[in-house]
């Protein structure tokens, strides 16, 4: 940690910088409220002022006021730094260009093409046609402005000639992707005769470029759409276009749209919505939904109303129910995409979006389910999206839903999926604190290291079902904790677990050691019940599992 920083944390107190976008309440020493980085009900996330550290245990996001406000603000390390150090009347010793790092001349080459493009297409004489195009489909030029739309000239070397004159290297524009290399090793522009559009990351730096072919460069034989090659600052399948602009809406427990295109979205914030994003050139992928989760629960997938539009939506809809979203589809009309309806008419698209319907709705009536066959097809549709259902009343409310649809007993939909072959159900494991069981052992074993030499041999790998907490543990058996010796990307987790439960251990009737012991062996009952789940076919080990089961709760 650098001198400047540690005058920062010094004069600045992270409650209050969090406090500003974040209603905390105290709990102990403490403080606890909504987080802002996803959509939650219960408060998750807990400030420790006396650590300087923050934590959600929604989102599994956390760290210091530097990572927060990275978080809050969309921007990168230096950038947080540079703020906080203005807040805190730090001064920062100036950066000089010669130290620039090869990422950071590659995020100024992406913006220097960006804005390259942009003067193109607004101002220069090789942008008239280009531009006029873009106003005959309804982007207004406000609208042109506020996502830096650019056009490419129908050149081989107009970027190319540009970056070498401010200083870049062919090595550079080929890592960034802006050209490419012909069979000869000769340079030549990626993105020629084309309305561009920048692709952002979180932070709104530039890090790809989406082209589209104007009409009088089309011949047919190029892609409607070229996007830039993978490179070490974009990845398609965990970039999501508007993202950036789109997350201050999302965190406010809106929904979001997720469309096709470039076009729909840009058309769609010209009308008034905000809540918008589309993937990049790509099919919305786990990672995608993973991105929006740390923003929203609930997405709304208004893809074009073809036939590949409805693939689209199906397998969509695959990803998000696999990581436990919410899940609605927006019927457009067939042969329409938002872009169209947007252009006719602002009011109009906002309606469209209103009006949600489950994707196992719109299908069945796609589908029909008048014969038996109509509803065969349906349910072999369907039921392996229920399958992904994470969350059993979800897919309980989904399962009634289908089940009046198609007018079928919930009991056959069951079986489909396969819930009926569960014979014993687990008993409902208790919480407290708002923590898992899980969570309540480490924070106790943190809390009091002495008694990690006496209880961490009876702790099993197995009893940790979250990914962070079985990193921990394995962490805390490898190193001597007793001494604060665990790695810096789960000290915020740690944090936020200790000082929850010695606050729960003020108001508890047992000493540390009791509640250890007997979340120990509430863990060990919870994962006997889970192995017996996979026994009931063995009688055998099934019965030597409830032996095991009945010694622990004697």
């Amino acid at each position: 940690m650098s001198l400047e920083t540690e005058k920062i944390k010094e004069r600045i107190n992270i409650a209050d910088v969090i406090g500003e976008h974040v209603k905390l309440k105290a709990a102990g020493q403490s403080l606890k409220g909504l987080c802002p980085f996803h959509a939650e009900k219960t408060p998750s996330f807990i400030v420790t002022p006396r650590k300087a550290s923050w934590h959600c245990f929604g989102c599994s996001l956390g760290g210091d006021v530097f990572s927060f406000v990275q978080q809050i603000e969309g921007i990168d390390f230096p950038a947080a730094l540079k703020l906080l150090a203005d807040r805190a009347g730090v001064k920062l010793p100036d950066r000089r260009p010669e130290n620039e790092s090869h990422r950071q001349r590659l995020f100024r080459l992406l913006a220097s093409t960006a804005q390259l493009y942009h003067e193109i297409l607004m101002n220069q004489k090789a942008g008239e046609r280009a531009k006029q195009y873009m106003l005959e489909r309804g982007v207004q030029e406000k609208t042109m402005q506020e996502f830096s739309i650019g056009y490419s000239p129908h050149a081989w070397d107009t970027v190319s000639t540009w970056l070498r004159k401010k200083g870049y290297t062919n090595e550079e524009m080929i890592s960034a992707g802006v050209v490419g290399t012909s069979g000869a090793g000769k340079l030549f522009d990626r993105f020629r005769g084309r309305i561009i559009f920048p692709v952002l990351d979180l932070q709104a730096r530039v890090i790809a470029f989406g082209g589209r072919i104007v009409p009088w460069h089309e011949t047919g034989n190029e892609g409607k759409y070229v996007n830039s090659p993978e490179t070490a600052l974009y990845e398609k399948r965990r970039t999501v276009y508007n993202l950036s602009r789109a997350k201050k809406v999302l965190r406010g427990g809106n929904a979001c749209v997720v469309v096709e295109g470039y076009m729909d979205v840009v058309m769609l914030v010209q009308s008034g919505v905000e809540n918008v994003v589309a993937t990049s050139g790509t099919a919305l992928t786990e990672e995608h939904v993973e991105l929006l989760k740390r923003f929203t629960n609930t997405l709304h997938f208004a893809f074009d109303g073809d036939s590949a539009g409805w693939k689209a939506t199906i397998n969509a809809t695959q990803s998000a129910l696999s990581t436990g979203m919410s899940v609605d589809t927006i019927v457009l009309p067939e042969g329409k995409d938002p872009a169209d309806i947007a252009k006719e008419s602002p009011q109009r698209i906002q309606e469209v979006l209103g009006h949600t319907k489950p994707l196992m709705e719109v299908l069945v009536s796609r589908i029909g389910a008048g014969t038996s066959s109509e509803k065969e097809q349906a349910l072999a549709a369907l039921v392996p999206l229920l399958r992904l259902v994470k969350n059993p009343i979800m897919q309980g409310t989904m399962v009634e839903h289908l089940a009046r649809l198609l007018r079928t007993p919930e009991a056959q939909i069951i079986s489909l999926i396969g819930q009926n072959e569960t014979v014993f159900t687990p008993p409902a494991f208790p919480e407290q604190l708002g923590l898992p069981a899980e969570h309540q052992l480490l924070g106790l074993l943190l809390a009091y290291p002495q008694l990690q030499a006496a209880y961490l041999a009876s702790v099993r790998e197995e009893f940790f079902v979250d990914q962070i907490a079985r990193e921990v543990y394995n962490e805390m058996k490898r190193t001597d904790t007793s001494h604060g010796d665990i790695q810096e990307k789960y000290r915020s987790f740690c944090i936020a677990l200790q000082s929850r439960v010695e606050e729960g251990i003020k108001t508890s009737s047992f000493s540390p050691e009791q509640e250890i012991q007997t979340i120990i062996r509430l863990l060990e009952r919870r994962l006997i019940v889970s192995q017996m789940k996979e026994l009931q076919l063995q009688p055998r080990k099934f019965q030597v599992a409830l032996e095991k089961l009945a010694k622990i709760d004697n």
